[in-house]
């Protein structure tokens, strides 16, 4: 029989015994999803991050990709998901700060719908250009786009992608106006770069380092605050004078909105053990991406300080996707 007594009793215990579950995870296997097709720069860090979650934690850390709608979809699946850290998400620039404001109807609030745990690594972005453009360097790019307003070309993975916000950022602060070309993702953008069918491309620079040093392509500027060890002879930003356009693309980890805390900061404490394993560095150091690391609440600030910057150039260029 349910009397007064046993309510009480219950109402008291049970914090206690939130918390004794939440000693025990993981009880179970974990779903990590990478929204983003195989490949990506976000794979080989995200297993990484996942093998060490398995051999300290004592449970699978299988990673899985729920593709499609600008990484929204998979997005949307952990936003969805119980709050129990089952289901993890390992999230771009994209996912947590531009994609969900440019698809209509909204598939998720990033700040509201998600727990942050860690933002991982973040890797310059590179502007190159097509060895048909002509353009050499930046001035060459300006001078051109200036005359004729509209000529210059600029690639992107399709509407809504980082590479396409990215240049429309571009675009404001430096006061040209370029055509807008989309892509079905990052690889035919990068492969009308090489035939000379597009001018321009913002692109990772894990993807494009290695066209820039094979000659098949020109990097204009990179972001970051200091020149990348892979393109040491290309100009940052800010070096030409452009600081407003160091941004990054980064890759975060997140849950659900109202996983327990004890769960996330598990979770962020060892994913900063393993960004600081010599593993992890020496992978970082080939793809040109460096670590993050820090608390969940950083990447909070990080998520919605972004998001005012993308959602601003989101509306006034009238980016979206239905």
């Amino acid at each position: 029989m349910i009397n007064r007594r046993s309510v009480l009793a219950a109402g008291v215990l049970a914090p206690f015994a939130q918390a004794a579950a939440e000693t025990l995870y993981p009880a179970r296997s974990v779903t990590v999803i990478n929204p983003f097709a195989p490949g990506g720069q976000s794979e080989p860090v995200g297993r990484t991050v996942n093998a060490h979650f398995q051999s300290v934690l004592g449970q699978p850390f299988v990673l899985e990709n729920k593709v499609g709608a600008g990484s929204t979809i998979g997005g949307q699946f952990v936003a969805q998901s119980a709050p129990d850290g089952y289901t993890l998400l390992l999230g771009t620039t994209s996912t947590f700060t531009i994609a969900p404001y440019v698809y209509r109807p909204q598939p998720y609030d990033p700040v509201t719908n998600l727990a942050p745990i860690i933002a991982l690594t973040e890797a310059p972005t590179v502007l190159i250009a097509s060895e048909k453009s002509g353009f050499r360097t930046l001035e060459d790019l300006l001078q051109a786009a200036k005359a004729q307003p509209g000529r210059v070309t600029v690639a992107s993975a399709g509407i809504g992608s980082f590479p396409h916000v990215f240049a429309e950022v571009f675009s404001s602060l430096v006061g040209v106006q370029l055509t807008h070309v989309p892509y079905r993702g990052g690889g035919p953008a990068m492969n009308d770069i090489l035939s000379g069918n597009v001018d321009l491309f913002f692109e990772v620079i894990a993807t494009a380092a290695p066209q820039v040093q094979g000659k098949r392509a020109f990097a204009l500027l990179a972001t970051g605050n200091t020149r990348s060890s892979l393109l040491p002879d290309v100009p940052t930003a800010s070096e030409l004078g452009y600081p407003g356009l160091n941004l990054t693309s980064w890759t975060g980890l997140a849950a659900a909105a109202g996983t327990p805390a004890p769960i996330i900061e598990l979770l962020n404490k060892e994913a900063n053990i393993v960004l600081r394993s010599d593993k992890m560095k020496e992978l970082l150091a080939n793809l040109g991406i460096a670590p993050v690391g820090g608390s969940p609440a950083r990447m909070a600030e990080r998520i919605a300080g972004e998001a005012d910057l993308y959602k601003g150039i989101i509306a006034s260029r009238q980016i979206s996707v239905q």
